[in-house]
């Protein structure tokens, strides 16, 4: 039996936002492990979604976009995607410090 697998894409935004998120742990804070840390879990739980793309919580955005997100938590962290259903893609679209107010797109105070 085959199972269904995935094509992960990570956008720019989301891309820039993790690398930015490292980047602050690792020089600002001088905590290179746990960084490092932060990065392996962050890939582990985006590659599970090859195989389990509905395992997360579906959320509201209140982008502006009628997408369905869905919302990973590690840690202090929230990873946002989308599935898109037909092509079998799962679109990482950005990552935040969890006490952000990302419901609203990033913006604003929580």
């Amino acid at each position: 039996m085959d199972i269904e697998t995935y094509k992960i894409i990570i956008t720019p935004t989301a891309s820039k936002e993790i690398y930015d998120i490292y980047y602050y742990i690792f020089n600002n804070l001088d905590a290179r492990k746990a960084a490092r840390q932060l990065m392996r879990l962050v890939e582990k739980e985006i590659n599970n979604l090859k195989y389990l793309p509905r395992i997360h919580q579906e959320i509201e955005v209140n982008s502006g976009v009628k997408r369905k997100y869905r919302r990973i938590v590690i840690k202090r962290y929230v990873i946002l995607y989308t599935i898109d259903e037909n092509k079998k893609i799962i679109y990482i679209s950005h990552m935040y410090y969890g006490l952000k107010n990302y419901l609203n797109n990033g913006k604003g105070s929580n």
